[in-house]
């Protein structure tokens, strides 16, 4: 039988090639200066010169800034929360609450200590920081990725703590992800505020600490009484 099969792709032709590479060079040229500037502060001229490419690649490639600043995102929030899901998954439906917490807890911060110390990574952690914290429209673009992974965790928050109001469980996942954030968004804000004694890309050590207050922070947050 001939043909192509899903195990033997064809091989990409060197104009597919470029292509992609273009891409590539775009989204991480727009990513670090999104990071840098908010998306506002960046042109599609700063893009296309960082990238070293004319400035119709953009449209081209992307058909716009917008469609571009979605892609950047869409290219790491759907790996980081498959992973997240898969992680999800190994939670047991047994045992001691504590330790069914601290699993759930593994699940959404796991897969952003593993990443961080990638430029790229670092440079995605820093912008949807900014995103998430900017209010503005323009994250519509990204709300139903971030929207369903909330809902699949805060619909573990709700089997572990059956006894919980929606509000609180609602408010534990919410400062949960800001805690994951802060972690990880490259802010120097305890450098600063430390005078240098202590870092923020010491992350074994913050990433510990971010595990304590969100385990101590959950359980104080949704079995407190009314």
């Amino acid at each position: 039988m001939t043909g192509t099969t899903s195990e033997n792709p064809p091989p990409r032709t060197a104009r597919d090639a470029n292509r992609a590479e273009l891409q590539t060079r775009l989204l991480d040229t727009a990513e670090k200066l999104f990071a840098d500037r908010g998306y506002f502060g960046v042109s599609i001229r700063d893009i296309t010169d960082g990238a070293n490419t004319r400035l119709a690649s953009v449209s081209e490639q992307f058909g716009g800034k917008e469609s571009l600043f979605q892609a950047v995102l869409a290219r790491r929030i759907r790996p980081l929360n498959d992973d997240r899901r898969a992680r999800l998954a190994k939670l047991p439906g047994r045992g001691a609450r504590a330790v069914r917490l601290r699993v759930l807890i593994d699940a959404f911060t796991e897969p952003m200590r593993c990443r961080s110390g990638n430029p790229g990574w670092d440079n995605y952690f820093r912008l949807i920081a900014q995103l998430a914290n900017s209010g503005h429209s323009i994250g519509r673009l990204i709300v139903d990725d971030f929207n369903t992974i909330a809902a699949d965790f805060i619909a573990q928050l709700h089997t572990l703590f059956p006894e919980a109001d929606e509000v609180v469980v609602q408010d534990a996942y919410l400062h949960l992800v800001a805690a994951a954030m802060h972690t990880y968004s490259n802010n120097l804000r305890l450098d600063s505020l430390t005078g240098g004694r202590m870092h923020t890309h010491d992350i074994a050590e913050r990433h510990q600490a971010l595990l304590s207050f969100a385990e101590g922070g959950i359980t104080a947050t949704v079995t407190r009484s009314p």
